[in-house]
């Protein structure tokens, strides 16, 4: 087998796999609200083994793969962090609130 081939047939193969977990945590996840959970998920499951493809193939399209994903993993935790901060201030400014009514 070509080994661009069998490297970019692993790296499809895993993000294929990525795409289940994420259809599946999104859909009955119970890993929604914690970030690191889910980033250690997304990592164990990105490594997919393909027929007729080598170890060394293999090593380099999982590689190739987790290049991809990472800085998309990286974009979520920021987009959580903004999401916790927002919700924080929001909550905050609720209390603000409630403690003048009384």
């Amino acid at each position: 087998m070509n080994s661009d081939a069998g490297e970019t047939k692993v790296a499809l193969a895993s993000l294929v796999k990525m795409i289940n977990l994420l259809g599946a945590e999104m859909l009955v996840g119970k890993y929604r609200e914690d970030i690191d959970v889910f980033e250690s998920c997304v990592r164990a499951k990105l490594f997919a083994h393909v027929e007729g493809v080598s170890a060394e193939e293999t090593a380099v399209g999982v590689a190739m793969a987790q290049s991809l994903v990472d800085p998309v993993l990286r974009q979520l935790r920021e987009r959580v962090r903004n999401l916790h901060a927002s919700e924080t201030a929001a909550m905050a400014e609720q209390a603000t609130h409630a403690h003048r009514l009384n």
